[in-house]
């Protein structure tokens, strides 16, 4: 009837003979929405005499299922090995595509980070210049310019990263690298009141300290090379001074020996230990903007604000 022949599968009878060894074979079929599990019998051939006889091979007629558009059971299920196989197969070749991918992205950032070392430690020796080359026509005011513009947003070094200190560094190398002739001393801009914009020293920046005893005020250097002096004060909180004898070793470079201590503005004097001592190289001078290195790595960076100023009197 119609509602037979429009179920989901269809039935066809098909006898096989007795001789014919009728193989069962396991397979599934869907059954509105349901699996159910039946068995099939094969017959290994086909022959004229094979479909002469109505018996089946029990003695009694045996019912083979095929699936809808004529698909076998047996097909069936080859059909379904071989797209198991194919996506097993596609699975597989997409990890080890996958795999390859990622390790090559791998590979590739791997690659990308030693590159960026590289370059660091380049600029870092001055075998390559950072973003201001000075043979490119760039004007040393440019280079002045990027250099303080950096500088002023790291609290005078006290908040700078390793990154940030990286970069002042190059900044500065590519200003210092614009006087061939290290004459500092020699220098009529030498002489005056410098303030101190940005160290790396941390004993100047007291950041052993609380933030509330470190110097919130300005810092200044006076040098007065021709009396071989120098003395340094600070402002808020303590006003901190102390004053040097300078003794030249180069024409940019001195010996710095300290003398005395001072707190609040020279109300309290200490006299300085044999023991406190350094060593100061001007790589960089001119009337506005002046670069020196300690002998402890430590990068200064001042401006001037009193050219006129000196030492004629020891404090």
């Amino acid at each position: 009837n119609s509602s037979q022949r429009n179920h989901s599968h269809t039935l066809s009878l098909s006898f096989f003979r007795k001789k014919d060894r009728a193989t069962p074979t396991p397979f599934f079929i869907g059954t509105q929405g349901r699996k159910m599990e039946r068995f099939a019998f094969r017959a290994p051939s086909s022959s004229p005499s094979s479909s002469s006889s109505s018996r089946g091979c029990f003695g009694k007629e045996k019912i083979v299922l095929r699936r809808r558009f004529g698909t076998t059971t047996n097909q069936s299920h080859a059909a379904r090995r071989d797209n198991k196989s194919t996506r097993g197969q596609t699975t597989t070749t997409t990890m080890i595509r996958a795999g390859f991918l990622e390790e090559a992205f791998e590979r590739a950032q791997q690659k990308s980070s030693e590159v960026e070392e590289t370059l660091r430690s380049m600029q870092k020796k001055s075998l390559l210049p950072s973003s201001f080359p000075t043979s490119s026509g760039v004007k040393v005011e440019d280079m002045k310019g990027a250099l303080l513009s950096k500088i002023s947003t790291v609290e005078r070094g006290a908040v700078a990263t390793e990154e940030d200190k990286e970069e002042i560094d190059a900044l500065a190398r590519n200003v210092e690298n614009t006087q061939k002739r290290k004459n500092a001393l020699e220098s009529k801009f030498i002489n005056g009141k410098w303030e101190l914009m940005y160290t790396t020293s941390a004993s100047i920046l007291g950041l052993s300290k609380p933030k509330l005893f470190r110097p919130s005020g300005p810092i200044y250097q006076t040098i007065d090379a021709k009396n071989l002096r120098a003395f340094n004060s600070e402002s808020a909180p303590f006003y901190n001074q102390v004053s040097a004898e300078l003794t030249p070793t180069t024409k940019s470079s001195v010996d710095v020996q300290f003398k005395k201590f001072g707190l609040f503005s020279g109300l309290i004097k200490i006299n300085a230990p044999e023991s406190a001592k350094g060593k100061l190289d001007t790589t960089y001078v001119d009337e506005e903007l002046r670069i020196s290195r300690g002998d402890k790595g430590n990068l200064f960076v001042l401006l001037m604000r009193d050219p006129s100023a000196t030492l004629d009197v020891e404090y």
